[in-house]
């Protein structure tokens, strides 16, 4: 490679960088509540509304299913049930969820907002917290990260506490 062609290439890695860059900040949207909190949506498809009026929007589907927790099933029971005439079967599980490495890469992403002060809280999904409880993740490391679930403030209006949040 000549040095133009070297020169070329550098140019089109850093336009790279730079639209990985806008893309990066396009997708992982924060927003600041009422208490100045900065808070970002790790995964979820539905956007949050919170009790001081606050909404932070969906991740793209894209983005969700790409972003989830390896779910594992394991069968328990398997039965039939009777129900009048009907049968119906059933099986009934146990689940258990892992951090597939998409995950692992975003929280990377997230930390790093976090280290910078760009981000305080960052809504994941329950079975996220959980998973990373049952891979060792202590709770000393979860108080100290900026990953938590939602703690719903009223069920009927789907409103999200701005203030009380679930590790």
């Amino acid at each position: 490679m000549n040095k133009i062609e070297e020169e070329q290439m550098v140019q089109v890695d850093m336009f790279i960088k730079n639209n990985i860059d806008i893309m990066e900040s396009v997708r992982m949207k924060v927003i600041r509540l009422s208490n100045q909190l900065l808070v970002g949506n790790f995964s979820s498809p539905h956007a949050f509304t919170f009790d001081d009026g606050s909404v932070l929007d969906a991740v793209s589907d894209y983005d969700s299913m790409r972003l989830k927790v390896n779910f594992n099933e394991t069968v328990v029971n398997d039965s039939i049930i009777r129900h009048h005439e009907n049968s119906q079967y059933i099986s009934t599980i146990t689940l258990d969820f892992t951090l597939s490495e998409e995950v692992k890469w975003e929280m990377e992403m997230w930390h790093t907002m976090h280290k910078h002060n760009d981000v305080d809280i960052v809504l994941c999904p329950l079975p996220m917290i959980q998973a990373l409880r049952a891979e060792g993740y202590t709770e000393e490391w979860l108080i100290n990260s900026p990953f938590r679930a939602v703690r719903m403030k009223d069920r009927i209006l789907k409103t999200v506490s701005c203030n009380t949040f679930t590790i």
